[in-house]
């Protein structure tokens, strides 16, 4: 981390690069209705996720994707660990304990 950066851990600086300061605010009040999974951090948890995903480098779309996914169409699959998994169309929510996991698009 570099002297003066004002965020908390690598990943972080990562997440919230080249964004202004009412962007990081909008993901940081998505990143509250997340799970930070198996990672040691949450913004580690939704670059890694986001990246496996198609969103590397676009985290504010991949949040505000997550954050509208519509669940009431969605067909619903009960996983291991309290999670969830959410099916519409090509798009699938994965969430523990009504906190999100990971969002993502099949192709």
């Amino acid at each position: 981390m570099n002297p003066g950066n004002e965020f908390l851990d690598f990943y972080e600086s990562i997440l919230f690069e080249h964004c202004t300061e009412a962007e990081i605010a909008e993901m940081e009040s998505l990143m509250a209705d997340w799970d930070r999974a198996t990672y040691p951090t949450l913004a580690t948890s939704i670059v890694k996720h986001a990246d496996k995903h198609g969103f590397k480098n676009d985290y504010l779309k991949y949040l505000r994707k997550a954050a509208n996914f519509n669940k009431k169409s969605a067909k619903r699959k009960d996983l291991p660990n309290n999670a969830t998994r959410w099916n519409r169309g090509n798009q699938f929510l994965i969430e523990r304990n009504g906190k999100i996991v990971t969002y993502g698009e099949n192709e």
